[in-house]
């Protein structure tokens, strides 16, 4: 089979030369081999420009490199192909570490100990709570969502989730639905934000959810940056002192020198690196999947682009 790898990764070459050493019987391109787009069966892909998707007439699979998958949805060259997205565990190893980072940051006050560093001064010993004391929800309860919850589930902090649709297997915490939103927001002493980026999810985290936080709490987001409304968070945290943020993802990457992220004093900013794709353990999954396909001739699309996700 002819498969078509294009991402824009740094580190392209290493993948590119993985999938080949993997998919060695088959023919592994790019886009700059002089091909025929409609002899591609699968593609490999991430940020895939529309005009080489519209060209792929006889896809079979798309396989998408990262958790996310509105990269391929949002173009208008998407006929409904089945897609397979990476639910590597290493990827989400990382992503818990990430957020576990940025909770003991706010939890153990190094904010605090960082600035009094800064202007030499020694502080006196600071109160902090214990992780069964901490409440963390977790909104959006996928693959990720839910490995992140049992993670911390595992170290003692109370853990409770929301999804928008019922669960269909059996989660390990508390799960909250649209009804009970509200409730949600209010018990939490750390949100983690992991939703997808669809029509539902676009500015999710706006006013009048912020609103609804606590005033002292901290709102962690690594699923994507169209899911919180940056103005209004902005605007929070001017009448909010005590409230603090980590975000990993902006609606604008890279994140513009001029944004006022940059430089507040509550606000934690990383370039969208709480969960790299693991080269060896995605192609080995995917791999597998491949296999399955031609024993079978059959491929479950892991997204449901009705919900966008």
């Amino acid at each position: 089979m002819n498969i078509l790898f294009y991402c824009t990764f740094p580190n392209q070459k290493i993948w590119i030369q993985s999938i080949k050493q993997k998919f060695k019987r088959e023919k592994v391109h790019t886009i700059k081999d002089n091909i025929n787009f409609q002899d591609i069966d699968i593609a490999i892909v991430w940020n895939l420009p529309n005009k080489i998707l519209s060209q792929l007439t006889n896809l079979k699979i798309i396989f998408s490199l990262g958790a996310g998958v509105d990269h391929i949805l949002n173009l208008p060259g998407y006929k409904g192909t089945p897609i397979v997205r990476i639910k590597d565990p290493n990827m989400a190893t990382r992503m818990s570490n990430h957020v576990l980072s940025q909770i003991l940051y706010y939890q153990l006050k190094l904010t605090l100990f960082q600035k009094a560093q800064q202007s030499k001064k020694w502080l006196e010993e600071k109160e902090t709570l214990l992780n069964n004391e901490i409440k963390v929800g977790i909104l959006g309860t996928g693959f990720l969502g839910t490995f992140i919850g049992k993670y911390l589930q595992q170290l003692n902090y109370k853990v409770i989730g929301f999804k928008n649709s019922p669960a269909k297997s059996k989660i390990s915490f508390p799960i909250y639905t649209k009804r009970k939103i509200n409730n949600f927001i209010k018990e939490c002493d750390i949100i983690v934000s992991i939703l997808p980026s669809t029509f539902k999810t676009n500015n999710f985290i706006n006013h009048s959810f912020l609103k609804k936080m606590k005033k002292n709490s901290l709102l962690i987001n690594v699923g994507r940056g169209t899911s919180i409304n940056e103005e209004h968070l902005i605007k929070h945290l001017k009448f909010n002192k005590n409230f603090y943020v980590s975000l990993d993802v902006f609606k604008k990457e890279p994140l513009s020198k001029n944004h006022k992220f940059w430089n507040h004093p509550n606000v934690t900013v990383t370039p969208h690196i709480a969960a790299i794709t693991d080269i060896d353990s995605s192609i080995n999954l995917m791999h597998k999947r491949f296999v399955s396909y031609k024993k079978t001739g059959k491929i479950k699309s892991d997204v449901d682009s009705k919900k966008g996700y």
